[in-house]
């Protein structure tokens, strides 16, 4: 990795990083990858984050939806260009997005993910200290199990 890759979160407006944090989360979920409208969107109630090399090339994207009714939020979304990935950068979003939430006063992180992938069980419960909230209904299109994962912040 040899160039510092920076988290933004970009302009309701700004095409060209939506289109690329939408391919980004269409490779990783394929139907249920969101659309670049929505990902304008998001933007709009500071919900979007791309982490970013050079001010241009989108490597990462993620959606923080804050809960209305306490402190906590869930990350949405979380997602490395397949180009990018083994490479770190998953981490390295993670670590800035977990230092943005607790900065604006989150007081955890949830997720949901599908304990067979071992890619995301490595990063979130090994690297990051996630834990097994509960377990979920079957992924209604993929036909995958899913968990929810917590992460406290505080």
């Amino acid at each position: 990795m040899k160039r510092k890759p920076i988290l933004i979160q970009p302009d309701p407006q700004n095409w060209a990083i939506l289109e690329q944090a939408s391919k980004i989360d269409h490779q990783a979920f394929g139907v249920d990858g969101i659309s670049v409208f929505n990902l304008s969107q998001f933007t709009r109630s500071g919900s979007l984050y791309c982490l970013v090399i050079d001010n241009s090339v989108v490597v990462g994207e993620a959606v923080i939806l804050k809960n209305i009714y306490d402190n906590g939020a869930l990350l949405f979304g979380f997602a490395v260009d397949n180009a990018f990935k083994g490479k770190g950068y998953g981490s390295i979003m993670l670590d800035l997005l977990i230092e943005e939430c607790a900065s604006k006063g989150v007081e955890y992180l949830e997720l949901t993910m599908n304990p067979d992938n071992t890619a995301a069980k490595k990063l979130y419960t090994e690297k990051f200290g996630f834990a097994k909230k509960t377990e979920l209904s079957i992924h209604p299109e993929k036909g995958e199990p899913r968990w929810l994962m917590r992460l406290d912040l505080k």
